[in-house]
């Protein structure tokens, strides 16, 4: 695990000066602490700083192919390297060390573009083939690890953070407001924008390949829903439990203490539960949670009951209200600002976790997988609603619903707050309806800013068209596996855990338990009312009932009360009018909404106001 950076000059007679590579890799030495490595090629810089996880005394990067001719800098792990490598090998490829990275190099070499196919893991990744005079950089399948760059007519930067981009001479931080626009809409902003003129995110499963002037981005892998099993339920439920268990096999790699996050839930308990079938004895767990009244949020109980049962060496923090302080510090180190109060968390359990381990395995990526929010039980709701009258419909049901306040820290009010999205864009079609219902700002957005909203594209239709079923529900799981995950949940398990130099892992993001889930027929997945129905059943008998009991309650701070307590001091000068009208971007008076009726516990503006802090924080550090 590392960070890279790197500089290619589209004409070949300009040279990559090393202070400006060394500039950019000094912005992200917290995501490798342990040693930096430089290559500098004429019209081509890479650069890297390292978490040393595998081959401790041999890893160190750049590293080269046997004859010198190509370099590589990487970033993550591939943790089928000990499989690939022997048939390398068989081929007469030689190896110098005991390093996942030189792996990659060789397999490049012999497979050239197709090596992807045969790497399972996590990256962002450049090599230099000199012969070639071609740049390659890549990121994995599903974007675990991140990867940015700036291209303009004259050269390409790219780097694992923006901020490394940013440190480059003559690249101004500028607000592209087609990003402003999609981050409005979706509370992050999906591949390939960013909230940055001129920076790009590298999509999932695309690599990019530089040669002179010439510059080709393309895909290397795609998911597919077709061909579903026909297999019976128990037989599938048995090659899932295979297949994660072979997943979190290959994870287990480490030559450093390695953990896992436990919240209780059963993404969670399903890997330390195969971590101990794996001989991982006393295995180091960490879990987060708060103290009373905030019982919604409250995992800590249901965490701490699995891991005396399976005892874990377990480690808990218990958050204070005074973690607000850290929100400008967090918003900072994500780059660019999220409608998602989960990095809070996520920071504050891998500072925890780094304290006793330097790899950790989290259970992300099962929800979008298996079905697990509640969102997807909208396809269902949605035939029974529309199966009432109209005038009943909209004489009696909008009304009442449309009168009740929303808390989401009340269980009935949350209800409510659920209720009005969902019966606001009920008569839509479904792809819209999830759209309107999963967006942040909605109708509103125009209201919004006091200039007009750039055009961007429809990502929801994009997604929806490209997935390959004709099932809603594969299209929503579609959606969700291409952007939130990628762009929103995956960006700030990364940014959070590598702010501390921690590595997180995510097994259920191998790409063959991806693969196997997307074949899942939907009454696998959701079976009448009751979500991740087959992911269920591999674990029924395997570990105890109470797990299945558990109420998800997901992993974000109480993030709403603490705007009306703690936080206010800081959302009504950021957000106030004075403000405001300093910076021209946004509409006073609508905020200005917002807050009173916040404030006053009329409505709850919860993921409004958080888009809206977390932007401005982003814009003062920034802009």
């Amino acid at each position: 695990m590392c960070g890279i950076a790197g500089i290619y000059y589209r004409n070949a007679s300009l040279h990559v000066a090393e202070p400006c590579l060394q500039g950019m890799i000094d912005r992200i030495v917290h995501r490798g602490p342990d040693d930096q490595g430089l290559h500098i090629d004429d019209n081509v810089g890479l650069a890297m700083r390292r978490l040393s996880i595998i081959d401790l005394a041999g890893g160190h990067q750049p590293i080269f192919s046997e004859d010198g001719n190509q370099v590589i800098v990487f970033n993550g792990e591939v943790y089928n390297f000990r499989d690939v490598k022997p048939v390398l090998e068989g081929r007469g490829h030689r190896f110098t060390t005991n390093s996942d990275t030189e792996v990659v190099l060789n397999a490049y070499l012999h497979y050239g573009i197709e090596c992807f196919e045969h790497l399972n893991g996590m990256f962002g990744l450049a090599i230099w083939d000199k012969p070639k005079k071609q740049l390659l950089i890549a990121r994995d399948r599903l974007g675990i690890k991140p990867l940015y760059y700036y291209l303009d007519e004259e050269k390409v930067v790219f780097a694992s953070e923006i901020k490394a981009i940013l440190s480059f001479p003559g690249i101004k931080p500028e607000l592209n407001r087609s990003g402003l626009h999609a981050y409005l809409k979706y509370g992050f902003t999906p591949a390939p924008l960013t909230l940055f003129k001129n920076i790009h995110k590298l999509p999932p499963a695309h690599y990019m390949l530089l040669t002179g002037e010439k510059i080709e981005i393309k895909r290397y892998w795609t998911l597919s829903y077709r061909d579903k099993f026909t297999a019976s339920a128990q037989q599938l439920t048995e090659q899932l439990y295979d297949l994660l268990t072979s997943a979190i096999d290959y994870q287990m790699i480490s030559d450093v203490p390695l953990g896992a996050f436990l919240s209780g839930g059963i993404d969670s308990s399903s890997i330390v539960h195969i971590m101990r079938e794996l001989g991982s004895k006393h295995t180091s767990t960490y879990s987060i949670g708060f103290g009373t009244g905030y019982e919604n949020h409250n995992e800590l109980d249901a965490a701490g009951r699995f891991a005396r049962d399976y005892q874990t060496n377990h480690h808990e923090i218990v958050v204070r209200p005074d973690a607000v302080t850290l929100f400008p510090a967090l918003v900072r180190s994500l780059d660019e600002p999220l409608a998602d109060s989960s990095f809070i968390m996520t920071y504050l359990v891998s500072k925890l976790a780094r304290e006793s381990s330097t790899v950790i395995l989290s259970g992300v990526g099962g929800d979008e997988l298996f079905g697990g929010y509640r969102r997807y039980l909208n396809v269902r709701l949605n035939r029974l609603f529309m199966g009432i009258p109209r005038p009943i419909r909209n004489a009696l049901i909008r009304p009442i619903v449309d009168a009740l306040p929303s808390d989401r820290n009340s269980r009935l009010l949350n209800l409510a707050r659920l209720a009005k999205a969902y019966l606001t864009y009920s008569d839509q079609p479904p792809g819209q309806q999830y759209a309107s219902y999963t967006s942040v700002f909605r109708e509103d957005r125009d209201s919004l800013l006091t200039g007009p909203l750039e055009d961007i594209e429809d990502f929801h239709q994009y997604y929806f068209d490209e997935c390959d079923s004709p099932d809603l529900l594969d299209k929503l799981l579609h959606f969700d596996l291409k952007t939130s995950l990628p762009e929103q949940l995956l960006m700030l398990t990364d940014k959070m855990s590598m702010a501390v130099s921690l590595e997180a892992r995510v097994p259920y993001l191998d790409h063959r338990v991806v693969e196997f889930a997307a074949r899942l027929p939907e009454q696998l997945k959701i079976k009448g009312f009751t979500l991740r129905h087959l992911q269920k059943q591999a674990f029924q008998n395997r570990f105890p009932e109470y797990v299945f009991k558990q109420k998800k309650k997901g992993f974000g701070a109480p993030i709403g009360s603490w705007m009306r307590n703690e936080l206010r001091e800081l959302v009504t000068d950021l957000l106030g009018e004075s403000h405001l009208k300093a910076q021209g971007i946004f509409n006073s008076k609508t905020i200005g909404v917002y807050l009173n009726d916040h404030f006053a516990m009329k409505q709850d503006y919860t993921d409004n106001l958080l888009a809206l802090l977390t932007f401005q924080i982003w814009h003062e550090e920034y802009l």
